[in-house]
């Protein structure tokens, strides 16, 4: 079982640099950081999820963690959200919601 490890000022500094439409209050928006596992880039992640669906899903790449919003009651027309769980890379990438990554930082 693949496990990633990032220690807690990592993490800190990772949410200190998401980008301004990412982690807000807005229910209708669903908001996830994606920890891309080594040795996997986000190239190849990219390569294989494609571009995200204009106006549903966005994605920022910082470090080794990409934030991925997108509306919540069109995540089947998105083009990230199956491919998250289906592509060839998905077994290199863990998905937790920016709830819970803020929990985790507040420890």
């Amino acid at each position: 079982i693949p496990v990633l490890v990032v220690l807690q000022e990592k993490l800190i500094d990772i949410v200190n640099n998401a980008p301004k439409w990412w982690g807000g209050k807005d229910k209708t928006i669903y908001d996830n950081l994606i920890f891309i596992l080594p040795p996997a880039t986000f190239d190849e992640v990219y390569y294989e999820m494609g571009n995200p669906k204009d106006g549903l899903e966005r994605i920022f790449n910082y470090q080794d963690a990409i934030f991925w919003s997108f509306v919540r009651k069109d995540y089947q027309k998105t083009n990230w959200w199956s491919k998250t769980a289906n592509s060839n890379i998905s077994h290199q990438l863990t998905i937790r919601t920016a709830n819970t990554i803020k929990k985790i930082i507040k420890m």
